[in-house]
């Protein structure tokens, strides 16, 4: 059965490749060798963008992120964006046409993206052309009216503080640490957690606690770098995620929070101290997967404040015995 489906794959009148979460190429197909000269062999296992360096347009990383990430498919059509593969060397890549479809596909737990291209080259009348190109304006106006619909039916923000949720910060990492993995570069989880916010509401009031969490958001948003990201998980818990050159680097952040929070909070008339605990994991030297690095990262932080609180720890794997 795999040699008829591969068989099939190969026969197809049309450009078949699926991709993996880190954009490496899973299968190439038989259209694709004809087209571009690059065989399969020499193909699978190398990097999308390297070997179709037109995907490394934002646009096109957007696309496969939304099917990758979220479950979005997407068609794009020849009228708008001309040619996604370019022909062997020999041919006028000008002229080329083609349409293309991204679907998500699912093996187990894991999730790849259908990339599918259609030659549009070779209309038969010019009739059929305009015919084709209103069909495909209205498919496309179509899916990107119904992204828009999914992306505005899932919160991703807070609706308190504006910051991203847990679901947006999820989707951060992923991409963060797929990048990181191509990069070679280095990333910092980073789970904030206030110390002794339950005596404010208790004190204060949640009005006034809601307005702790607002300023708590302002000081670690206003902290970090731009490029960075500050999400809240619910109640008094935040999490980062930070761009690092070196682990180290890690550590200055802490301390830069831990800065900002070392003044008090004036709050309707009231004045506040308020600490955080900080749990800090690295990638890729505590993990390379998000739950892995959340879930390190929360450990880290439930030691400090098992310790003593207001302070920041870096995860620490458990000896072996």
């Amino acid at each position: 059965m795999g040699n008829l489906v591969s068989q099939a794959l190969n026969k197809a009148n049309m450009g078949i490749m699926i991709v993996d979460r880190q954009l490496k190429v899973v299968v190439w197909n038989g259209w694709l060798e004809r087209l571009t000269g690059k065989s399969r062999e020499e193909v699978v296992g190398q990097n999308l963008l390297e070997v179709c360096p037109r995907f490394k347009s934002n646009v096109y990383l957007n696309i496969l992120q939304n099917a990758l990430y979220h479950g979005q498919s997407r068609f794009c059509s020849s009228a708008l964006h001309k040619a996604f593969i370019l022909p062997k060397e020999g041919e006028d890549e000008h002229l080329i046409r083609q349409n293309m479809h991204v679907e998500p596909l699912y093996q187990e737990d894991r999730c790849y993206a259908l990339i599918q291209i259609t030659d549009m080259t070779n209309m038969n009348t010019r009739v059929y052309k305009l015919k084709n190109l209103i069909k495909e304006l209205e498919t496309e106006y179509t899916k990107i009216k119904i992204s828009e619909k999914i992306s505005k039916h899932m919160s991703l923000h807070d609706p308190l503080t504006g910051l991203p949720n847990r679901l947006a910060y999820n989707d951060r990492l992923a991409w963060a640490i797929s990048n990181a993995q191509r990069n070679d570069s280095k990333l910092a989880v980073m789970f904030v957690d206030a110390d002794g916010f339950k005596q404010v509401n208790d004190t204060y009031g949640h009005d006034v606690g809601d307005q702790v969490l607002l300023e708590m958001a302002k000081r670690l948003s206003e902290t970090i770098p731009s490029t960075d990201t500050v999400a809240r998980l619910g109640g008094d818990e935040f999490i980062m995620l930070s761009h690092l050159k070196d682990d180290h680097d890690a550590e200055i952040i802490a301390k830069q929070l831990e800065a900002a929070f070392s003044t008090h909070f004036k709050i309707a008339g009231n004045y506040i101290n308020l600490s955080i605990s900080i749990g800090i994991s690295l990638f890729p030297k505590h993990g390379q997967e998000p739950s892995e690095l959340l879930r390190h990262a929360d450990r880290a932080m439930y030691k400090i404040k098992k310790n003593g609180k207001n302070g920041y720890g870096i995860f620490e794997p458990e000896p072996k015995e």
